[in-house]
């Protein structure tokens, strides 16, 4: 459940983006606390998505590990 979770977050965070940009986007022009601000929610975004992709290569990697051993041994069931 927590993983589904992660995902749809992960699968949303993008559209989110992309229409905050699209509809609200500032007609003046940027002042240097906004740009600091925009700096750290890049980094925040990063990070993000690399936690999301330590999680999913440690799934797959799981998986990859599961039916490794299971076609090496197929009577551990």
């Amino acid at each position: 459940m927590f993983l589904k979770i992660i995902a749809i977050v992960a699968a949303a965070f993008p559209l989110f983006l992309f229409i905050r940009a699209i509809f609200f986007r500032r007609m003046t022009p940027f002042n240097e606390g906004f740009k600091e601000f925009k700096k750290q929610a890049n980094l925040a975004v990063s990070i993000f998505l690399f936690l999301i992709g330590c999680v999913v290569v440690f799934a797959v990697g799981k998986l990859v590990w599961t039916w490794w051993t299971v076609a090496l041994n197929p009577h551990i069931n």
